[in-house]
């Protein structure tokens, strides 16, 4: 069976816009190699939280960061989110909260790249 010229033409048109559609998913998922938790520090008397990501490949995706906090000083209830893009090897802060020092806190931080969705509710510090 002979295939006419205009369809190779078509069919080499499709596998190459399929090779580059791959391509473009494979470089905007999760590696095993990237790492995201909480960075905890202390700024001006207060408790800073941060929500970080690192990968060894540039990537996108969504982020959702809520951190719920209670202390002497009353109680907050704060959810940040969105759109992110990180560059490879760079720390890459997602989200960012202060509460009083002392206080209380339960965090959800969780990343999807590439519909894959990462728990990144431990301390980063630990991981690294």
């Amino acid at each position: 069976m002979t295939i006419p010229s205009r369809r190779i033409g078509a069919i080499a048109l499709g596998l190459a816009v399929a090779a580059l559609a791959a391509n473009a998913g494979l470089a905007n998922s999760a590696s095993s190699d990237t790492l995201c938790g909480i960075a905890t520090n202390s700024e001006r008397g207060m408790l800073v939280l941060e929500g970080i990501i690192v990968s060894p490949a540039a990537l996108s995706g969504e982020y959702r960061f809520a951190v719920q906090s209670s202390g002497n000083g009353g109680s907050t209830n704060i959810s940040q989110g969105g759109h992110f893009a990180a560059n490879a090897n760079e720390d890459t802060i997602l989200g960012k909260v202060l509460v009083n020092a002392g206080s209380s806190y339960d965090i959800a931080f969780d990343v999807t790249v590439g519909g894959q969705k990462i728990d990144c509710d431990q301390d980063i510090a630990s991981l690294r």
